[in-house]
C-alpha cells in the first residue's frame, strides 16, 4: 500500500505535544481518509487513520482546513459554472 498525504493543519500544546493533520490517499485502492499524528514530548508519538466521515463529524478549527483545503481545490473560474 502506497499513502500519498497532504498536512492541513497543525497544532502545538503548551506541555510540547504537537498534532499534525493529513489528508490521505492509498494510491492502489483510490482510498481518500484522514491521518492524525501525534508528536508526544514524553512517550514518541502515535498515528490515527480515520474516514472523512469521522472526522468531520467531529467539527472545529481541524475540520473547518480541510474544508478550506477542499474548497482550494475548485478553480475561481470553473469552465462549466452552474447556479443552484
Amino acid at each position: 500500500m502506497t499513502v500519498v498525504k497532504r498536512q492541513f493543519y497543525k497544532s502545538h500544546k503548551p506541555n510540547g505535544d504537537e498534532y499534525m493533520f493529513h489528508l490521505a490517499r492509498d494510491t492502489e485502492s483510490g482510498e481518500v481518509f484522514v491521518i492524525r499524528q501525534a508528536d508526544y514530548v514524553v512517550d514518541g508519538g502515535s498515528e490515527k487513520s480515520m474516514t472523512l466521515y469521522e472526522f468531520l463529524a467531529g467539527g472545529g478549527n481541524r475540520q473547518n482546513a480541510l474544508l478550506q483545503l477542499i474548497g482550494s481545490l475548485v478553480p475561481e473560474s470553473a469552465q462549466h459554472p452552474q447556479q443552484h
